[in-house]
């Protein structure tokens, strides 16, 4: 008698889910196609902000030259954190005049994979005037990853792995200024 009832229950929850799968493609919320449309216009929309802040073909050189703090964000086409982070990149990058923001996509600029540790995008660093390796202050609320050179044990650069919200970009500027 219980296995007639669990399987008049599966044969229910069966067509429950068939009339739900047709009424969604009847009314047009379950097109896959538009929604794709829909998210590729979104992902489209905020890779074109990225154009003004975009490293083209880095080069270790551009950090050593470069005569402000630099704030450097790596990321990939396809990542959603990073895009997400652009239009703040962007707006903080044209109000911000002491420090430079720049961003970099990883698929066109492979010589970063010899230049930074990247494990995640985005990845973020942080340097002071001159390629100088950023050091953050102790008590500061973003996690930041040190990186020392084997031989010497010298700092040699300062990271941050993932999405930092505006807030967060905005705490990693303040801390970038008290350090010069």
């Amino acid at each position: 008698m219980k296995r007639k009832a669990i399987q008049g229950v599966v044969i229910l929850l069966v067509i429950v889910l068939v009339a739900a799968v047709f009424i969604a493609k009847r009314t047009g919320s379950g097109d896959i196609g538009s929604m794709q449309s829909i998210i590729d216009e979104n992902a489209t929309s905020l890779q074109s902000n990225r154009s003004e802040l975009e490293i083209t073909d880095f080069t270790a050189d551009m950090i050593k030259e470069n005569e402000k703090p630099l704030i450097i964000v790596m990321g990939e086409s396809w990542c959603q954190p990073c895009l997400r982070m652009m239009p703040d990149l962007t707006e903080l990058n044209r109000t911000v005049e002491d420090i430079e923001i720049r961003y970099m996509d990883l698929e066109k600029n492979e010589a970063a994979f010899q230049y930074f540790p990247i494990r995640v995008t985005p990845t973020i660093a942080v340097f002071e005037p001159e390629g100088k390796p950023f050091t953050p202050p102790e008590d500061s609320l973003i996690d930041y990853i040190l990186y020392s050179y084997k031989d010497t044990g010298e700092h040699a650069l300062t990271i941050h792995e993932g999405y930092l919200t505006r807030t967060q970009l905005e705490t990693l500027i303040e801390d970038l200024r008290n350090a010069g």
